[in-house]
C-alpha cells in the first residue's frame, strides 16, 4: 500500500526544530561571557604594612619558602623575606613555560598568595624581587593571553563559516554549542580584548538563531497553509467514497485528487500523518467500491453475451435441421424450379450458420 514517504521527501521535521528552538531560548538570555577563570592578579608590589609585625618564612617540604611562625635565630627577618620571595620567583620561571594552562594559572595564584604572606626584603632589594618574580608570571599570563586569543579567534572564524550556509539547523545548532563547549574550556585570558572576542561570538550565535527561528516560523506557517489544503482534498474524496456511485467523472477526480494531495507538501505532524491516513482510507473505500462494481458489471455482460451466445447456437441447430430436412426433399422433387429453389435455401442457411458461428466466435473473445 501506498505510504506517505513514498510522495514526499521531507529534509527536517518542523517539530523537531521547534523543539530544539524552545530548548535553546533559556540559552539566548545570556549577555555576557561565562567567567571560567578570574583574571589576572593585580601586577603591582603588594603594600607591606611596615607598623605590623612581619610573619617569619620557612622553607617547605617541596622547596619553596613560605610563612612561618618560627623564628630562624641565625637569620634577619628581612633576609629570610628575601630568601622566600627568591624561592617564589625561581617557582614562577620554573612554570612560566607551561601549557597546562587552568593548573599553571591556579599554582600562579597560590604564588601570589604566598608572597602578600611575605613581609619587607629590604629597601635595596625589594623592588628588584617583587620586578623579577611580575616578570615570571607576565611571561606565562601573556603566553596564555596569547594562546587562548587564538583559539578564541580560531572559534569565531569556524562560527563564522559555519553559519553562513545552512544546511541543516539542527546539525549546525549542535556544532555551534560544540564551539561554545571549546570557548568555555579555553577560558579566560585576563585581557582587554575578551569582552570583545565574547561579543563578536556571541552575535554570531544570535544572529543564527534568530535566523533559525524565522525560517522555522516560515516553515509552521507552511505546514499550516498545506494542512488546510490537505484537509479539504480529503473532505472531498471522503464524499466522493460515500456516495457510491462509480462513475467515470467520479474515478477521474479522484486520480486528480491523488495527483493534488501529492503536490502539496509537508503538513506538521501529527496533523501529515492523521490526513494521509484518513486520505488513504477514503481512496481505499472509493476503489474497492469500483472495483466491486466493475466486477458486477462484467459479470452481467458476461451473462447476456453468454445468452446472445446461447440464441445464435439454437438457430444454428435450427438451421442446420432445416437443411436436413430440405436435403432429404431433394431425392423426392421432380420439378426443376423446385430442385433449384430447395438448393437455394439450402445455401442460403449454410451461410447463415456460417455468420451465426462468427458471431459466437467473436463473443467468446470478448467474454
Amino acid at each position: 500500500m501506498e505510504t506517505e514517504a513514498n510522495l514526499t521527501q521531507e529534509t527536517e521535521s518542523v517539530e523537531v526544530e521547534a523543539q530544539v528552538e524552545e530548548a535553546s531560548q533559556a540559552e539566548e538570555t545570556v549577555v555576557a561571557e561565562p567567567q571560567t577563570e578570574p583574571t589576572e592578579p593585580e601586577v603591582t608590589e603588594p603594600e607591606a604594612a611596615a607598623a605590623e609585625p612581619q610573619p617569619e618564612v620557612a622553607e617547605s617540604a617541596d622547596g619553596v619558602v613560605v610563612a612561618t611562625e618560627d623564628v630562624a635565630p641565625a637569620r634577619s627577618r628581612m633576609e629570610l623575606a628575601r630568601l622566600a620571595k627568591e624561592s617564589l620567583i625561581a617557582r614562577a620561571k620554573e612554570i612560566a613555560d607551561s601549557t597546562d594552562w587552568r593548573k599553571t594559572s591556579d599554582e600562579q595564584r597560590t604564588l601570589m598568595e604566598e608572597w602578600r604572606k611575605i613581609g619587607y626584603a629590604g629597601k635595596e632589594i625589594n623592588d628588584k624581587l617583587w620586578a623579577d618574580f611580575r616578570e615570571a608570571r607576565q611571561a606565562f599570563f601573556s603566553r596564555r593571553e596569547e594562546q587562548v586569543v587564538g583559539i578564541k579567534r580560531q572559534i569565531i572564524d569556524e562560527a563564522k563559516q559555519l553559519t553562513e550556509n545552512v544546511g541543516n539547523w539542527a546539525t549546525t545548532s549542535s556544532k555551534l554549542d560544540d564551539l561554545m563547549a571549546r570557548w568555555k574550556k579555553a577560558g579566560n585570558s585576563g585581557s582587554d580584548s575578551d569582552k570583545a572576542l565574547w561579543d563578536e561570538f556571541n552575535t554570531i550565535r544570535r544572529e543564527f538563531r534568530n535566523r533559525r527561528k524565522a525560517d522555522l516560523d516560515k516553515r509552521r506557517a507552511t505546514a499550516q497553509a498545506n494542512a488546510q489544503a490537505k484537509s479539504e482534498i480529503v473532505a472531498e474524496a471522503k464524499a466522493i467514497a460515500e456516495s457510491a456511485e462509480y462513475t467515470r467523472e467520479h474515478s477521474d477526480r479522484m486520480r486528480q485528487l491523488d495527483k493534488d494531495y501529492k503536490a502539496i507538501g509537508f503538513a506538521g505532524k501529527p496533523a501529515n500523518d492523521t490526513l494521509w491516513e484518513e486520505f488513504s482510507a477514503a481512496k481505499n473505500a472509493y476503489w474497492t467500491g469500483n472495483n466491486a462494481h466493475l466486477d458486477e458489471r462484467r459479470r452481467q455482460r458476461a451473462e447476456r453475451l453468454q445468452e446472445v451466445m446461447d440464441r445464435k447456437e439454437d438457430q444454428i441447430e435450427h438451421l442446420k435441421t432445416q437443411n436436413e430436412t430440405l436435403t432429404a426433399r431433394l431425392g423426392s422433387t421432380l420439378n426443376p424450379e423446385k430442385l433449384e429453389q430447395i438448393k437455394r435455401w439450402i445455401a442460403q442457411n449454410e451461410e447463415r450458420v456460417d455468420d451465426l458461428e462468427d458471431d459466437i466466435g467473436d463473443i467468446r473473445r470478448k467474454i
